[in-house]
């Protein structure tokens, strides 16, 4: 039944106290069935957040543009104003899937060089200062460098700024970046003063166009798909990333990567 795509059926669940080789295959074709199930699950699930998300976009150009043909008084500048914009998010989303298809597929090469992890980390948060002082919020960076790591730069600052930019769309008043070390990882969080995720929600924020409880509703929702990016380079880059709710309110993105063996100078 299975391998006919009845993804739902069972095998009957053994005794807990067997442990002999028939019920081990029973609990595993049970848990593989299980995994297949949630994973078409998030498929359609997918599916229908990128039409969504397509479609909303797609609805505004045509509003406008079917207005200025039919000659209904718009403001000519302020309506390709708003073409653009979503256009822009509609460019947005597609180069998004393409690279998370990319990533997907591993088709992707490191190019890691020796660099300080803290100058790095910095120079990546430092491109989001315009965005964060238009949004009124506090963007901050903090590290005790040099801390040498082997890393692909261009890749460490996708993944720091696609985390910024959701700390930003989340935060109240402030976003800070950290950069630590302790004995077998390098440590980077990004925290912001937002709502928080909810702890139904957390094993789940980096799956493909998840969407918090608590979206803003007055800032621009991004694509939906920059932690799930995020998560795909860095465990390419053989570390692991997790969201953590801080106290009293808001949201830590950690990310672990493995220290690199003791290295000289920095390139």
């Amino acid at each position: 039944r299975i391998a006919d795509g009845r993804l739902d059926a069972r095998l009957d669940e053994p005794d807990p106290g067997l442990s002999d080789e028939p019920a081990e295959l029973a609990r595993a074709i049970n848990a593989m069935a299980e995994s297949l199930e949630r994973s078409r699950g998030l498929e359609r699930q997918f599916l229908l957040s990128v039409s969504h998300d397509l479609r909303t976009p797609l609805t505004s150009i045509r509003g406008y543009a079917e207005a200025l043909r039919d000659g209904a008084g718009l403001d000519p500048e302020r309506s390709a104003e708003v073409i653009l914009a979503e256009a822009g998010r509609l460019d947005r989303l597609v180069r998004d899937l393409l690279e998370l298809a990319r990533l997907d597929a591993r088709q992707f090469a490191l190019e890691p060089l020796s660099v300080d992890l803290v100058e790095a980390t910095t120079d990546a948060v430092e491109a989001f200062g315009p965005r964060a002082a238009d949004a009124g919020l506090a963007l901050r960076s903090r590290g005790d460098g040099p801390i040498p790591v082997d890393l692909d730069v261009d890749r460490w600052a996708q993944v720091v700024g696609n985390l910024v930019e959701n700390g930003l769309r989340y935060a109240r008043s402030s976003v800070e970046v950290s950069v630590e070390q302790d004995e077998a990882n390098v440590v980077a969080r990004v925290v912001d003063d937002g709502p928080g995720i909810a702890p139904e929600d957390l094993p789940h924020v980096f799956e493909r166009l998840y969407v918090a409880q608590h979206r803003p509703a007055d800032r621009e929702s991004g694509s939906g798909l920059g932690l799930a990016i995020v998560r795909e380079l860095v465990e390419a880059m053989d570390g692991t990333v997790s969201a953590e709710t801080t106290v009293p309110s808001g949201t830590a993105m950690v990310v672990r990567l493995p220290r690199s063996p003791a290295s000289g100078a920095l390139d």
